[in-house]
């Protein structure tokens, strides 16, 4: 007996196959090691029962932040590039820092690729923000030279897209 529900296609995803965009930090993207595409969550309710409650889905989902890792460039450009946007939003030592010309959200963009290098997907997250910048870990003890690399966190606007490019 023959099954009908097979896939056309037996190739994996590949976790290397992905490029960036973000409009706000271009050197952050061209460093761009990692990126997480966010998981996402739903509510339920819980209807009442005598013997156990009954689970209902719920009406609304909850996604988890964006979170990229890039490393950094010797002159901290690209870290740079997030440090001054974080200080533009919060301006921790005065009004003077919060600067009106450039905007406080930016979109981002990846590109997942084929295991031919062709565009397969686009994701793209609306308005995001940094909320975390991570440490810049200097290390004496280190028995490689590895290039330092840093983790950032960022909050967006609603849902992100899924489009399929092929």
């Amino acid at each position: 007996m023959a099954l009908n529900n097979q896939p056309t296609n037996l190739n994996y995803l590949n976790p290397v196959a992905f490029e960036t965009n973000i409009l706000r930090i271009p050197n952050v993207s061209y460093f761009c090691q990692r990126i997480a595409i966010p998981g996402l969550s739903m509510s339920n309710v819980l209807q009442p029962n005598p013997y156990a409650p009954i689970p209902i889905e719920g009406d609304q989902i909850a996604f988890e932040d964006l979170t990229i890792s890039f490393v950094v460039d010797e002159d901290l450009t690209n870290y740079l590039e997030i440090y001054n946007w974080m200080v533009s939003i919060g301006y921790p030592e005065s009004h003077a820092q919060y600067n009106q010309d450039t905007p406080v959200k930016s979109d981002c963009n990846i590109i997942i690729l084929t295991n031919k290098s062709n565009p397969n997907f686009s994701i793209t997250f609306k308005d995001i923000f940094p909320t975390i910048l991570g440490t810049l870990p200097f290390d004496t003890n280190a028995t490689s030279i590895d290039p330092i690399v840093c983790d950032a966190t960022f909050k967006y606007t609603g849902a992100f897209t899924i489009k399929k490019l092929t």
